[in-house]
């Protein structure tokens, strides 16, 4: 009886065992399926929250990608508009990341943006991104309300005048790919726009309606007055 009792504790142990095993056998095959889209994840979202546009400027090739720091935006949220510049790889011209494409320096003293909300508009430098090689930012802001922006980007490359406008998409929607051949200005050339950045949104307050600084300040005068 004891002998018994002893070869059913065994099986139940290795039982166990097995199971344990098993688990830890599963665990190790989906840990780097999870850890992969937990990194990819980022980099889809980063892809798509931009604008890609390619273009011929003077007979070379120039990739810029736009869009807005901190996406996606809503109103109150710190921001900038941003610009990478690239030199593309030939057989993948649109990809920002594909294997022979190089950063270009030296934009910042090319170019500025425009940024336009309505009837209201302010101009600023496009500074390089701190640490990012190929990477430039306008000067912060802060949306105060949830609408339109249009990100006009202006200078002198290389000899070439550039004058080129860039808006958001309400609700981050993606733009629908363009890859017409588009004349821009005297040896400016557009191949290709891929992409969108999003627009400012209105926060969701709970449990209380959100109100944003703007009118805050609205009310406050209101109330002064």
């Amino acid at each position: 009886m004891f002998l018994l009792f002893e070869c059913c504790t065994r099986i139940v142990i290795i039982k166990i065992v097995h199971e344990e095993l098993m688990n830890n056998i599963h665990f190790m095959l989906l840990a780097p399926v999870f850890i992969s889209t937990l990194l990819v994840a980022p980099v889809l979202q980063m892809s798509y929250a931009h604008q890609r546009a390619l273009f011929d400027i003077n007979g070379k090739d120039y990739l810029f990608v736009i869009g807005s720091a901190n996406e996606p935006l809503y109103v109150d949220d710190k921001t900038a508009a941003t610009l990478d510049g690239y030199w593309p790889d030939a057989s993948d011209p649109t990809n920002s990341r594909a294997n022979g494409t190089q950063p270009i320096t030296g934009l910042e003293n090319m170019l500025k943006v425009e940024i336009f909300a309505g009837d209201k508009n302010m101009t600023s430098n496009l500074d390089p991104a701190f640490g990012e090689v190929g990477k430039y930012e306008s000067e912060t802001f802060y949306p105060t309300v949830a609408t339109t922006f249009d990100y006009r980007i202006y200078g002198n490359i290389n000899g070439t005048n550039f004058d080129v406008t860039f808006s958001c998409q309400p609700g981050g929607e993606t733009a629908p790919s363009d890859n017409s051949t588009v004349d821009i200005s005297e040896n400016v050339v557009r191949k290709a726009l891929q992409g969108g950045f999003g627009c400012p949104e209105d926060r969701v307050g709970f449990p209380e309606p959100y109100i944003s600084q703007y009118e805050l300040s609205q009310q406050l005068n209101r109330t002064s007055t």
